[in-house]
């Protein structure tokens, strides 16, 4: 290069203008990507939310002489039954473990048993509480049954 010879102005243009693009496409992709895990962890939510509004249980009866207790769902989903407890009134509730107990398919025809002994536990004696923990069951995970728990309706009448 003789003195006075330089880079021409239109390459300097060239490069400026290719790093700014690079750098805003950078940018650009970094913002979408995460918008986009935002946005599907909002989604998410929202839908736990969303099933946990449509579920409507309903104790509808306790057969004592058959030990059995009458359960119905008129909501918009199936639930997952995850604990049943009878206790007396003044009692605190007893520990819970949420596990799979019954199905029950969201009908405004059919009522499903809970058998007490086996899927409701009684304990103490009357006047008593009943305490049921269900979830919707498209949110239910049955390798871990208390990882959406949180979003599980409670249903806690006197009986």
């Amino acid at each position: 290069m003789k003195k006075g010879e330089g880079v021409s102005y239109v390459v300097t243009v060239a490069i400026m203008t290719a790093v700014t693009i690079a750098l805003g496409l950078f940018l650009w992709g970094i913002v979408s990507g995460w918008a986009g895990v935002s946005a599907a962890g909002i989604v998410g939510e929202t839908n736990k939310g969303i099933a946990q509004q449509r579920s409507i249980l309903v104790v509808e009866f306790i057969d004592w002489e058959r030990k059995i207790v009458w359960v119905s769902n008129p909501g918009k989903v199936d639930l997952i039954i995850l604990s049943c407890a009878i206790y007396p009134k003044p009692s605190p509730p007893p520990p819970k473990t949420y596990r799979e107990v019954a199905r029950v398919n969201a009908s405004m025809d059919n009522a499903y048993p809970l058998e007490i002994g086996s899927k409701c536990q009684l304990t103490g004696s009357g006047p008593y509480i009943i305490e049921i923990h269900a979830i919707a069951s498209t949110i239910y995970n049955p390798n871990n049954p208390s990882e959406n728990v949180q979003w599980a309706i409670m249903v806690r009448q006197n009986v």
